[in-house]
């Protein structure tokens, strides 16, 4: 069920309880078949794996008769709505006005996927290791439904990634590395919108495209530090897509439909540390700095724009230290940077959704050697922030839960 507080006071803890419902059944046969072949060329290793995979998936989306919620405008209730009700002590029981039924007129999506990849490792003394692989794919997907018209795409895409590994030290290590990718149309099976890559045979928006297509560069380094307690990794990396998919708005040809074309990229600097800094204390840790910009667009303002969606900064740092044998202590501390808001490709600046910072703590330890126990506090300081946009015609956020404060006992046999 979701909140809706466009009736009831929100200062009061009251909202009114919309049912969110469909009715899918997904049916999956697959089958993968992989071989591994090692072998050696003088004082090269090789190690070659390959493998074919074949896939029938079948998704079968309805919905219930008179349960309208997922489409109404602000001020309405949809058939089903409970409330004002607590938003503390919610009913756990939830009357209708009349039995729901299933409409009986699913969107119905199969897939057919045929794939065959070889990847190849060569060793050279553990001082220069080199990949490279290949893989191809052949995706066909259609959307039938009672009364439209059926619609259907088949990709054939050919995708490779190639890479090398240089150790000058047993404890170090520099790679680069470059691949390519593929997302064909339809790849949210269960999505029936295009603004979420899905497939909808009702919809008047055109939704057959041609797959988006990415490249991938990274150049990086590991080091194994303090006695191989501490692996320490940095890298720079960039993808570029393109033939991404994009939201026309008002006032530009064919609005309101989502078209292909668009291209974008994302670039930065990637620096993360896993281990410990001495027997006692261990450290979890990641830092993001990016940048992101479209590059084409069928909206010539788009252009140049930052992406939507996406945090330019991100850090969050997990460290625990050893009390006793029994005992241990920890904190995590977490940061986003803002995120703007947008439709589908470009950010809209006007929308954003603040920076935040985040602390957590706990304490855990052991009764017995089966027994463990825990007890710990999240978001310390009850920030008010939020988890991210909901892209829509409306959009809205999610907030993020406030501070939490718990106990838990587990056991392991």
């Amino acid at each position: 069920m979701g909140g809706n507080f466009t009736n009831p006071n929100p200062a009061n803890w009251m909202v009114c309880l919309n049912p969110q419902s469909r009715y899918q059944v997904a049916d999956v046969v697959a089958d993968e078949a992989l071989a591994t072949i090692k072998f050696a060329t003088g004082p090269v290793q090789n190690t070659l794996i390959t493998g074919v995979e074949l896939s029938r998936e079948k998704v079968s989306i309805d919905t219930y008769a008179g349960l309208n919620s997922e489409a109404i405008g602000v001020g309405a209730f949809a058939s089903g709505t409970v409330g004002p009700v607590s938003a503390l002590f919610p009913p756990n029981n939830l009357p209708f006005s009349a039995t729901p039924t299933v409409t009986g007129n699913p969107n119905v999506i199969p897939i057919d996927s045929r794939s065959a990849y070889a990847l190849e490792t060569a060793n050279w003394r553990d001082f220069i290791i080199l990949t490279g692989g290949v893989r191809f794919d052949q995706y066909d997907i259609s959307a039938a439904k009672i009364g439209f018209p059926t619609i259907a795409a088949e990709s054939n895409m050919w995708n490779y990634n190639v890479g090398a590994v240089i150790k000058p030290l047993p404890i170090a290590s520099v790679y680069v590395a470059y691949g390519t990718g593929s997302e064909p149309v339809g790849a949210e099976l269960d999505g029936t919108s295009a603004n979420y890559g899905g497939l909808n045979p009702s919809s008047p928006i055109n939704q057959i495209f041609s797959p988006i297509e990415s490249k991938a560069e990274e150049v990086g380094t590991k080091w194994e530090l303090l006695d191989r307690h501490l692996l320490a990794t940095g890298a720079l990396f960039r993808t570029d897509v393109g033939n991404a998919r994009e939201l026309v708005p008002a006032g530009f040809p064919n609005a309101g439909t989502v078209q292909a074309g668009a291209a974008y990229h994302v670039q930065g600097i990637d620096i993360g540390a896993t281990g410990k800094i001495t027997d006692k204390w261990s450290i979890y840790g990641g830092l993001v700095f990016m940048t992101t910009k479209v590059d084409a667009s069928a909206v010539p303002t788009n252009v140049g724009l930052p992406l939507a969606f996406v945090a330019n900064q991100s850090f969050n740092v997990l460290t625990e230290y050893k009390v006793t044998d029994a005992v241990e202590i920890g904190g995590q501390a977490t940061y986003r940077s803002k995120i703007y808001g947008g439709t589908l490709l470009a950010a809209n600046q006007g929308t954003v959704l603040p920076d935040y910072w985040r602390f957590d703590a706990f304490l855990k330890g052991k009764v017995t050697k089966n027994w463990q126990w825990k007890v710990f506090a999240n978001n310390i300081f009850n920030k008010l922030y939020y988890d991210a946009f909901y892209q829509s015609a409306a959009p809205f956020v999610m907030v993020a839960p406030g501070r939490v404060v718990g106990a838990q006992l587990s056991a392991r046999f």
